[in-house]
C-alpha cells in the first residue's frame, strides 16, 4: 500500500510519544516490504521545524527503498488553498495526491478523512 505519513505520526516515533509503538509497526512495515512513502519537503521542513532533522537519518536509510520523494510546487500551493482545511495538512493532501499515495496515516484523522481517505496508524 502506498501512504503518505502525517509529520504527527513520525513526532511519536521519533520522540517516544504515546503512540510510538503504532508509528513503529508501520515502518516495520515499510522495512518489510508491505508499504511504501511517500516523503515531501513538506513533511521534512515540519519534522526539521520540531526536532534535528540528523535524528531522522536511520529511519530514512532503512525505509529509503521504500519511499517516493515529492517536493512541493507553485500549483501545489495554489490547490492546498483551495481545500477546506487548515493549509499545513491541505498542503499534505495536494502532495499524497501528486505522490500516489492511497491513504494519509494520521492522529488528525478527522482533518483529512473529508477530502482524501485517512486513518490512524492503530489501523494499519
Amino acid at each position: 500500500m502506498k501512504l503518505y505519513i502525517d509529520t504527527n505520526v513520525y513526532l511519536d516515533y521519533f520522540l517516544d510519544r504515546k503512540k510510538s509503538k503504532a508509528a513503529f509497526r508501520i515502518f516495520y512495515q515499510t522495512i518489510s516490504c508491505k508499504h511504501h512513502i511517500i516523503v515531501s519537503d513538506h513533511l521534512l521542513n515540519e519534522l526539521d521545524n520540531n526536532m534535528e532533522l540528523s535524528d531522522c537519518k536511520t529511519l530514512f536509510e532503512s525505509i529509503k527503498h521504500k519511499t517516493k520523494n515529492v517536493k512541493t510546487d507553485e500549483n501545489d500551493v495554489i490547490e492546498a488553498r483551495k481545500l477546506p482545511t487548515h493549509y499545513a495538512d491541505a498542503l499534505h493532501i495536494v502532495l499524497a495526491q501528486k505522490g500516489g499515495a492511497e491513504i494519509i496515516i494520521t492522529n488528525n484523522v478527522k482533518d483529512f478523512e473529508s477530502i482524501f481517505k485517512a486513518d490512524s496508524p492503530e489501523n494499519i
